[in-house]
């Protein structure tokens, strides 16, 4: 007995062409528009085996379902229904028994192949036994001779094959085929010509003869076709399907073919044609060659300018590709990467881990945003900071088969956003600070000049001592903001440029005298001594402004930071330099802020415990700096500071000053 399959699907091509499919395979098939005659062809027809229907129509139906059942129970018939991966779940209705689906996609082939495997046991043995269709297929390319035997395999066709039509038109007259599938350009003899000479042998007239081409055949080509008798002209790109189709409708056609033009007929011409739009369509296939050629180098100029690299992840192998770039950035050679998933968390630091491993499996399940930032481990030691996007390709089921992106290293970009952010950090500090040591000068003068004022109000007379000691402090209020105005004024010129020096010979011994002299009060109301140890004449090519400016930033420092003790003062001079030591016995420099001590804005210790704003040094450093000198700090917590600065008694540098 044959099998017998029921079609349900409501009329139009795609029904035809499954009934075509299945008849090819001397199946019976039956066919119902609806649940109603799908009931009633199952109570009333000979024996079903398997029927097929349309996803839409059980959708769609509601009542007649406990009808379908029981003519599915009493037939004993197998229920399959073609139906998308996303709509078989809502298909699967209590007590209706479904016993598989068919994906849309399948192709015609991988229909037959499905519905053969779900034909029970006795009719799949019947079918076994049927006669098949004969399709000789010349063809002179043998990877689309591949192509069309796996298309043609689930048809269980038997297959002949001809490289040329010569040889297809002697393997004809051996052995005669059901059906002839011909390239319209063969060597020795081309699909137009094989088909003539097939119609022109009386045993063979007969045989329908399909054309292959891999371009839409035009108007030329389809009345060559019908000149030399061919019965149709499929574009190869068209798919399996049409070219199946075709050979199925051919296969079972009725009547006379069409007759070719008497005569011999003159194709050069034609094929000449045929051979210049080839000729033009390898010229724009070359075209496009280049065109991706230069895509893909700039596509790596690009990629080899940038801080990312590409990764490519097969997660149906679980096998990963990772870009030279990528393997670059990381210290590592091809050999050094497993090729794995696993491999690549292994190098992502452990804290984040975990991370980026539930931020892979969230997209693959979810469809979530893969956008993660995680440290890579270099080979040399260490962890590069990284950021990584990607997405993944799916198949027709919606499950991940590939996923790729890139990796971008920000190691350095991080570091600089991090030294902005500082850098903010410590400007928005100084500007407190500078508020704070502008508005202390501020607020004691307005107090001074309130006093004083209010004294000529009610005291008639004032004592001129009592005027004397206001004025002598509001000078000193003045004097201080004067000099954090110049301060900050002499810093914003040193940051285009080096200061400015007015050379001359001057003598170090004697600047430091004088500024010690000037320094006497602020030393006293701070309790410290000034020891001058050893100042010996020392003349140079200097500033005697800037280092009058040098020695005082260092004398302000050591009294701050070392109030009621001593604060010692050497002047050294030995050949071609000349020494400048300032030593206080304070509280020291930590070793951690030794290093950045002269950078702008840079302190010692915490601002909320000393006043100031962080320029002085800085700003002593570039005078020095200036006079191509050097200056260096030795320092024990505790136990106080010494600071060395050393000038080459010629001047600065030629070009410099």
């Amino acid at each position: 007995m044959k099998p017998t399959l029921l079609l349900v699907e409501a009329p139009g091509p795609h029904r035809e062409l499954l009934a075509l499919a299945f008849q090819s395979q001397g199946w019976r098939v039956l066919l119902a528009a609806g649940l109603e005659p799908l009931a009633r062809a199952l109570r009333e027809s000979p024996p079903v085996h398997l029927v097929l229907a349309a996803a839409g129509l059980l959708a769609a139906a509601a009542g007649p379902l406990d009808a379908l059942r029981e003519a599915l129970t009493a037939a004993d018939a197998a229920l399959w229904v073609e139906a998308p991966p996303a709509e078989q779940e809502s298909l699967r209705r209590p007590g209706l028994p479904v016993a598989g689906f068919l994906a849309p996609s399948l192709s015609l082939g991988q229909r037959v192949e499905a519905l053969r495997q779900a034909l029970p046991p006795r009719a799949r043995q019947a079918d076994d036994g049927r006669t098949s269709l004969r399709v000789l297929v010349a063809e002179d390319d043998p990877v689309y001779r591949k192509l069309l035997r796996l298309a043609l395999t689930p048809f269980r066709f038997e297959l002949m094959e001809a490289e040329d039509g010569m040889a297809a038109l002697e393997l004809a007259r051996r052995r005669r085929p059901d059906l002839v599938l011909a390239d319209v350009l063969m060597p020795r003899l081309d699909g137009f010509r094989l088909c003539l000479a097939l119609r022109q042998d009386p045993k063979l007239a007969r045989v329908p003869v399909i054309l292959t081409h891999a371009t839409a055949p035009d108007e030329l080509d389809l009345r060559m076709a019908a000149n030399v008798g061919a019965n149709g002209f499929v574009r190869r790109s068209q798919g399996d399907d049409e070219l199946v189709a075709t050979l199925l409708r051919e296969s079972r056609a009725e009547g006379p073919t069409p007759a070719p033009v008497p005569g011999e007929l003159s194709t050069e011409a034609h094929l000449y044609s045929m051979v210049r739009q080839l000729e033009r369509r390898v010229g724009l296939l070359e075209q496009a060659e280049r065109t991706a050629r230069e895509s893909e180098e700039r596509y790596r100029l690009v990629v080899s300018g940038s801080y990312d690299g590409v990764w490519d992840w097969d997660v149906r192998n679980q096998r990963m590709y990772w870009s030279p770039r990528l393997l670059e950035m990381l210290g590592m050679k091809p050999e050094d990467f497993p090729g794995t998933s696993e491999a690549f968390l292994a190098r992502v630091h452990p804290e984040d881990r975990d991370e980026v491993a539930a931020a892979l499996a969230r997209h693959l399940e979810q469809g979530a945003p893969y956008d993660v930032s995680f440290r890579l481990r270099h080979e040399a030691g260490g962890y590069r900071s990284c950021v990584s996007r990607g997405r993944a390709i799916r198949d027709a089921q919606g499950r991940p088969v590939r996923m790729a992106g890139i990796i971008g290293d920000v190691t350095e970009q991080l570091r600089l956003y991090r030294e902005a952010r500082e850098a903010v950090r410590v400007r928005d500090e100084f500007l407190a600070v500078a508020a704070h040591e502008l508005r202390t000068p501020l607020a004691a003068l307005r107090l001074r000049v309130q006093g004083t004022a209010a004294a000529l109000k009610h005291e008639h007379p004032v004592a001129p001592q009592r005027l004397e000691r206001a004025l002598v402090a509001a000078d000193r209020q003045v004097q201080r903001l004067a000099d954090l105005v110049e301060g900050l004024l002499d810093v914003s010129q040193m940051q285009g440029h080096a200061p400015r020096l007015n050379l001359e010979d001057v003598d170090l011994g004697q600047v430091v005298r004088d500024v010690v002299v000037r320094s006497e009060e602020m030393a006293t109301r701070a309790g410290c001594l000034l020891v001058v140890r050893d100042v010996a004449s020392a003349v140079g090519r200097w500033d005697a402004l800037r280092l009058g400016q040098v020695v005082s930033h260092l004398l302000v420092n050591a009294v701050k930071f070392g109030p009621g003790r001593p604060v010692e003062l050497e002047v050294q001079a030995d050949g071609d330099m000349a020494s400048l030591v300032v030593r206080d016995h304070g509280i020291g420099i930590a070793p951690d802020r030794v290093d950045g001590l002269f950078r702008r804005f840079e302190r010692a210790v915490p601002a909320r415990n000393y006043g100031g704003l962080g320029l002085g040094l800085y700003r002593l450093y570039r005078i020095v700096e200036a006079h191509g000198g050097e200056v260096a700090v030795t320092s024990i917590p505790g136990q106080g500071a010494t600071f060395r600065v050393r000038l080459p008694r010629s001047g600065p540098p030629a070009g410099r000053a």
